[in-house]
């Protein structure tokens, strides 16, 4: 997982506010409600700044708690997100517009619609032929 220094000081920052606000280290939960993000991304998040030695998850009986360790970890970090990923997520809007407009294509065409007939068609078709066949005799007098 990558995370830039913004991000990584963003969660830091949460942490805090969440501590003061609740006199004790907060849980990945009360994090992620206070960034409005889910809880699963903060955990992820909060591993990695664990690896980096930014942070401590500390676990109790009862809840897993962050707490920060050594914030200037976070200093070796990148700025931005990078060219690369800026790429990949350009290359991903783009084939999303380019499904969503033929979707909406497909739709407006009336192309599907005529796809669903022809399907509801040949499966009346095949309960026909169904019908048609004589059952097999249980006995083999056949």
């Amino acid at each position: 997982m990558n995370m830039t220094r913004h991000e990584a000081q963003l969660l830091l920052a949460a942490i805090r506010v969440q501590s003061h606000l609740k006199e004790r280290s907060p849980t990945p939960a009360e994090v992620a409600e206070l960034l409005d993000m889910s809880e699963s991304a903060i955990r992820l998040q909060l591993v990695f700044l664990q690896d980096l030695g930014a942070v401590d998850l500390v676990d109790s009986a009862f809840a897993t708690h962050a707490e920060i360790r050594d914030e200037r970890q976070v200093e070796g970090l990148e700025e931005t997100a990078g060219p690369a990923l800026s790429e990949d997520l350009k290359d991903f809007d783009r084939r999303k517009q380019e499904e969503s407009e033929r979707m909406a294509h497909l739709f407006d065409s009336g192309e599907s619609e005529q796809q669903r007939q022809d399907k509801l068609g040949k499966m009346d078709e095949e309960l026909k032929e169904f019908r048609r066949q004589k059952p097999a005799n249980p006995f083999g007098d056949d």
